[in-house]
């Protein structure tokens, strides 16, 4: 599923015009964006919460070379659903 069939689907479910869906849908993700941008965690009950982890400076090898190689540190966004999100329904 894409960002369109996204906002097609919730303006389905939501009975709202596809173009207010869309700004609504742009909100949500940058909201999300510039949390995770500022190292806070995202938290949707009932969903699940989205964070920052980092991730430490590493030996790695090339695969084709065999060279080992040092892999910088770096941060990486991470999902983790809470309980079962297959059993989620519109209220």
């Amino acid at each position: 599923m894409n960002k369109k069939s996204i906002i097609k689907t919730a303006a389905f479910k939501s009975l709202m015009p596809y173009k207010t869906e869309l700004k609504a849908v742009d909100a949500f993700l940058c909201t999300i964006s510039d949390a995770l941008k500022d190292g806070r965690e995202v938290n949707i009950p009932d969903f699940g919460r989205f964070y920052v982890q980092d991730c430490p400076e590493h030996q790695g090898r090339n695969p084709q070379t065999g060279e080992v190689i040092t892999i910088p540190a770096t941060k990486r966004i991470r999902f983790k659903p809470y309980g079962n999100i297959t059993n989620l329904s519109m209220k």
